[in-house]
C-alpha cells in the first residue's frame, strides 16, 4: 500500500502545500504550551498508543460553539441534537487525525523542522512588502486567530502529512470523458418505487409469553438486569454568586475601574472620510482645483489619481487613528467639506468628511451599576479560589463536611442513588445537573464511605462531597423485572413474526407477484413514489440507500433496515431520458464525477489504514451513546 501511494507523485510538495489551511505554531521559534490532565481526563479515542482526551475533545468543542456565536449572535442556543452534531463530527476528525499520524509514524514519514520553516517563511500573509518573513506579521495573525504556534505547527504537519497519505493518491482518480454521457444518463434517470413498510411495534401477538419462558429469559439474560453500584453522597456548594452578592467595592475601585478601563465608556467622536492620494504635489493641487470646480469626489478620485470607489472610501475614524499630520485637518471640518492637499510621510492627501458621528460618553454614575457588577464576578473568583485553599487545609486537618458546613454557613444537601453512568435517584431540582457531571461523579466514586473528598470546581461554584453509603451492584430479583421481561420478550416475538412476513413477502415479489396483490394477501399497506432522481429521497432514506436503489433492476425487491423497522422496495418503471449537453455542463459533471471516485478512494484509503490498528472511542464520555 505505502508503496503505491510513495510512486504516485514525487512531487506532491509542489502541489499545492503552500496553500494548506492550517494555522497555529511553535517550537521551531521556542515557544510552547501544553494542557495538564486531572485524573479525571478521561480517554475518549484510541488508535493503538494514540490518545486523544476528553479535554481535547471538549475544547474543540467549545471553540466551534463560540465560532457559531460570533457568526449568529450570543444569544444562539445550542440544543441536544446540535451538540451531538457538533461533538460527532469533531470526534470524526479527530480518529481520522489520530490514524493518519500513526500510519505516518509507522511508515517512516517524518515532516522535518527545516520543511515547515520554507512552508511558513514563505505564505503570503507572512511576507512584508519586500517580500521577506515578518515574524511579528506571523505572531498577530495568530494571536488574532486565537492559536499557539505549537498548535500551528502541530495543524500544518498533520495537514502534510494527509496530503501525502490521502489527498494526493485519491486526486489522481479521473472521470474518464467518454463516461460523461452514460455519467448524464445516470443523472436524469428517473425512478417509481413501490414499498411496503413493516414495522414491529405495528404486529399484534397471538399469544401470552409462558413461565417457562420467563425463567429462560431471566437466565439467559441476567446481565442485563443487573442493578449499578449506588452512593448516597451528601455534598455542601460555596456559591459564587452568594459570594459575589457580598461584596462591595469601595468607590476608589469604581472610579480606577472606571479610568483604567475608560475605552469600554468614551466612544471617541468618529468621522466618515473619503480619500485621495498621490505621489505629487501637482497631481494633488490639479485634483483639488477640479474638487473647487464642482467635480464629483469619486470622480475625481478615479481620473486623477486612479482610485475605484472602494479605494477613495477611508471608513469611520477617530483622531487618534489618522496619521498626525492630517487628523487636525480632517476634524475640523463641516459634514461635506474637504481639505486642501495636505502632506504626509506617505505622500499627499485630499480628505472629505461625509459624516460625523459625536463622541458617546457613559459618565460614571451611569456606568457604576455595570462596574460594580464586573467588580464583583472578578473579586468572587479571588475570595472563592481563596476559601477553597482554606477548605483543602480544613481537610487535611481532619474536618468532617459538617465541620465545613458550620465554618461557611452552608447547608447539607444529599444526593442518593448516583451511579457511574450519571444517573441520581434522589436530589434537589436545582442540583441535579451538577451531580451528574462527570467531575461529580467520578469524585463521588473515587472515595470510600465517610471519606470527604477535596474541593471540586463546578459552574455554581466549589463543592465538597462525602460519600454516605455504598450499595454494591446486584442481579435484581426475577418478580421485580417481570415488567422488563415481559417488554423484552414482546419484542422479540413482534420482531420474529415481521422477520417471517418480510421473508414470505419477499419471496412472493420474487416469484413475480405485484406489490399490490402481496400487500392485500398479507393485510399491509403501500406506497407508490413519485418519479424520483438518485439524488432525491423518500421515505427518509439516505443518498446511499437510493443509490443502492437505483442499482436495482425493475421489479426485483429489495429490503432496507432501518433499525427494528424493515422496508421491502420494488423499483417498477424507469424513465430515460438522454440531455444534449453543453461543454460547460459535461465540465461540470466530469468534475463531480471524479470529486465523488476521489472522495471514494479517500475513505477507501482511511478505512485500510485504520484496519492495521486497535481502534476505539467511547463517545459516552463526551454525553453520546456508544
Amino acid at each position: 500500500m505505502m508503496s503505491k501511494i510513495r510512486s504516485i507523485q514525487d512531487s506532491w510538495l509542489a502541489k499545492g502545500i503552500l496553500v494548506l489551511t492550517a494555522l497555529s505554531f511553535m517550537s521551531l521559534f521556542g515557544i510552547s504550551g501544553y494542557l495538564s490532565r486531572s485524573g479525571s481526563n478521561r480517554p475518549i479515542i484510541r488508535v493503538d498508543d494514540i490518545v486523544v482526551y476528553q479535554d481535547e475533545i471538549m475544547n474543540k468543542y467549545n471553540n466551534e460553539v463560540q465560532a457559531a456565536k460570533s457568526l449568529f449572535g450570543d444569544n444562539l442556543e445550542v440544543n441536544d441534537n446540535m451538540r451531538s452534531a457538533i461533538l460527532q463530527g469533531i470526534v470524526q476528525k479527530e480518529l481520522v487525525k489520530a490514524i493518519l499520524q500513526k500510519t505516518a509514524e509507522d511508515q517512516n514519514i517524518i515532516i522535518s523542522d527545516d520543511l515547515i520553516r520554507k512552508i511558513i517563511f514563505s505564505q503570503a500573509e507572512f511576507l512584508d512588502a519586500d517580500g521577506r518573513f515578518n515574524r511579528e506579521m506571523f505572531r498577530r495573525m495568530l494571536s488574532a486567530s486565537g492559536w499557539t504556534e505549537q498548535r500551528y505547527i502541530d495543524a500544518l504537519r498533520q495537514d502534510i502529512e494527509k496530503q501525502h497519505l490521502i489527498q494526493t493518491p485519491a486526486s489522481n482518480i479521473n472521470m474518464p470523458k467518454f463516461m460523461v454521457k452514460y455519467l448524464a444518463q445516470l443523472e436524469n434517470q428517473k425512478k417509481i418505487f413501490k414499498y411496503i413498510p413493516v414495522n414491529p411495534e405495528e404486529i399484534k401477538t397471538d399469544r401470552k409469553m409462558s413461565n417457562e419462558e420467563m425463567e429462560q429469559y431471566y437466565q439467559d439474560f441476567e446481565a442485563q438486569f443487573v442493578a449499578p453500584e449506588e452512593r448516597d453522597v451528601s455534598f455542601v456548594v460555596l456559591s459564587t454568586k452568594d459570594i459575589e452578592a457580598n461584596i462591595k467595592p469601595s468607590d476608589e475601585e469604581i472610579e480606577n475601574y472606571y479610568k483604567e478601563n475608560i475605552n469600554q465608556f468614551v466612544i471617541p467622536e468618529q468621522r466618515n472620510v473619503l480619500q485621495m492620494m498621490f505621489d505629487s504635489q501637482e497631481s494633488a493641487d490639479a485634483a483639488y482645483k477640479k474638487l473647487a470646480a464642482g467635480g464629483d469626489f469619486y470622480a475625481v478620485a478615479k481620473e486623477t489619481a486612479n482610485q475605484d470607489k472602494a479605494a477613495t472610501e477611508l471608513g469611520n475614524v477617530s483622531k487618534d487613528t489618522l496619521i498626525a499630520d492630517i487628523a487636525e485637518d480632517v476634524f475640523e471640518l463641516k459634514t461635506g467639506q474637504y481639505t486642501a492637499p495636505v502632506k504626509s510621510e506617505l505622500g499627499w492627501h485630499i480628505m472629505k468628511v461625509v459624516g460625523i458621528t459625536p463622541i458617546k460618553e457613559t459618565k460614571l454614575e451611569t456606568a457604576k451599576p455595570q462596574i460594580i457588577a464586573a467588580l464583583r464576578k472578578e473579586k468572587a473568583y479571588e475570595a472563592a479560589y481563596e476559601t477553597s485553599t482554606e477548605i483543602e487545609d480544613k481537610i487535611g486537618a481532619g474536618a468532617n463536611l459538617e465541620d465545613i458546613a458550620k465554618a461557611y454557613n452552608v447547608k447539607i444537601n444529599q444526593a442518593k442513588g448516583l451511579t457511574e453512568d450519571s444517573k441520581v435517584a434522589e436530589v434537589a431540582p436545582e442540583y441535579k445537573a451538577m451531580v451528574t457531571e462527570n467531575d461529580f461523579v467520578d469524585t463521588a466514586f473515587s472515595y470510600n464511605a465517610g471519606e470527604v473528598s477535596q474541593v471540586i470546581e463546578a459552574d455554581e461554584g466549589f463543592i465538597v462531597a462525602r460519600v454516605d453509603q455504598i450499595r454494591d451492584a446486584h442481579t435484581k430479583p426475577m418478580d421485580e423485572v417481570k415488567a422488563e421481561i415481559q417488554r423484552m420478550w414482546e419484542v422479540s416475538e413482534k420482531n420474529a413474526i415481521a422477520q417471517e412476513i418480510v421473508n414470505d413477502v419477499t419471496h412472493d415479489l420474487e416469484n413475480g407477484d405485484s406489490v399490490a396483490d402481496v400487500a392485500k394477501r398479507f393485510n399491509l399497506r403501500y406506497n407508490t413514489t413519485r418519479p424520483l432522481k438518485r439524488n432525491e429521497s423518500f421515505a427518509g432514506l439516505s443518498r446511499a440507500q437510493m443509490n443502492e436503489l437505483f442499482q436495482e433492476e425493475l421489479g426485483i425487491p429489495h429490503l432496507i433496515n432501518e433499525g427494528e423497522n424493515q422496508m421491502i422496495v420494488v423499483a417498477t418503471e424507469a424513465l430515460n431520458t438522454a440531455p444534449k449537453l453543453t461543454p460547460g455542463e459535461e465540465q461540470v459533471l466530469r468534475v463531480k464525477g471524479s470529486a465523488d471516485l476521489s472522495q471514494t478512494a479517500a475513505n477507501t484509503l482511511i478505512d485500510d489504514f485504520g484496519s492495521d490498528y486497535k481502534v476505539r472511542v467511547k463517545y459516552k464520555y463526551i454525553g453520546l451513546a456508544d
